[in-house]
């Protein structure tokens, strides 16, 4: 439409957010295996796993569980003479003793590379290589990034309620055709422009929020055009509306994008709009974006459950 400003959700420019959350936000227990030659030998020179943990140090999400309980798992995963470490069993270990990330690393002549594992899944959620010792600290904030992003779109995952008294629909509209909806395959191509759908049959307050492919935290309702959150049973609401004079357009980077619309009967306060900030759309990038998801879980858990309804949409964003 004539006139129209396009907004490229994710690339905003933000400050952090939730209320509290320094005081409440939740840690992930990680622990670093000593680093392997390429053949998986364990090394005797512990600098490189020293250094990495110095970086995580920096981190408040991290909390890196004791040298001791490492220790206990490397006598266990050890095979035998040859030195080898078994990664699987050391998984296996260390969700036995509490540790929800582990992180092996690898020292070679190529360069020096290192996988998070998450604990309960075997699951590799980061990973990244350098070309040497060093740049540990290059590496580290690579993985430290990743992580965080993981984290954050499985709070958000997490998310789900299905209230007996409140219906609600929710879908994402791709213009030139499309609709896109909770638990199917959904794709977009960047450029594409997109119209957010909501409706419910009770009167309440709606947030919807988006983990994007590059780890921001996009507040996409409400927003600075749209402040006041309250929606009214039997109405459907657009972000944009027909009135907004601007559009809503996907751009880099490409990936995952998760996108929950959060239902509440009662007010829920947990964004502190004071300390958002941008044009459009209010985002929470680098260390707040999993304190943002961690915010959103800790509001629902405060609520009955007949007070709630979520709705999560997976995208995957092409080019």
């Amino acid at each position: 439409m004539k006139g129209r400003r396009v907004i490229a959700v994710f690339i905003v420019s933000i400050a952090i957010l939730a209320p509290g959350l320094d005081a409440q936000q939740a840690t992930v227990a990680l622990g670093i295996l000593p680093f392997t030659d390429a053949k998986g030998k364990a090394l005797e020179d512990g600098a490189a796993a020293a250094e990495l943990s110095a970086v995580f140090a920096r981190y408040r999400f991290i909390r890196q569980v004791e040298r001791s309980r490492l220790d206990e798992i490397m006598k266990e995963v050890e095979l035998g003479m040859t030195g080898l470490v078994d990664e699987g069993s050391a998984v296996k270990a260390g969700k036995v003793r509490g540790i929800e990330i582990m992180v092996f690393g690898v020292s070679a002549a190529t360069g020096v590379s290192a996988r998070a594992v998450h604990a309960e899944t075997g699951r590799v959620i980061a990973s990244a290589k350098v070309a040497s010792a060093g740049e540990v600290r290059v590496l580290g904030e690579r993985l430290a990034f990743d992580i965080e992003t993981y984290l954050a779109r499985e709070n958000v995952r997490r998310l789900r309620n299905d209230s007996p008294s409140i219906a609600t629909e929710f879908w994402v509209e791709r213009k030139g055709g499309g609709r896109l909806v909770p638990g199917k395959a959904n794709t977009l191509k960047i450029g594409n422009s997109v119209v957010f759908r909501f409706r419910s049959n009770r009167d309440g307050y709606l947030t919807i929020v988006d983990i994007q492919p590059g780890g921001d935290v996009v507040v996409l309702y409400p927003n600075e055009f749209s402040k006041d959150n309250r929606v009214v049973a039997g109405t459907l609401y657009s972000v944009p509306s027909e009135s907004d004079t601007f559009e809503v357009s996907v751009s880099e980077p490409a990936g995952t994008d998760t996108v929950v619309a959060f239902f509440t009967q009662r007010k829920a306060e947990w964004l502190d709009r004071s300390k958002l900030e941008g044009e459009g759309f209010w985002t929470v990038k680098g260390p707040g974006r999993f304190a943002a998801a961690r915010g959103l879980s800790i509001t629902a858990t405060g609520l009955k459950k007949d007070e709630w309804e979520s709705a999560v949409i997976e995208i995957e964003v092409g080019r």
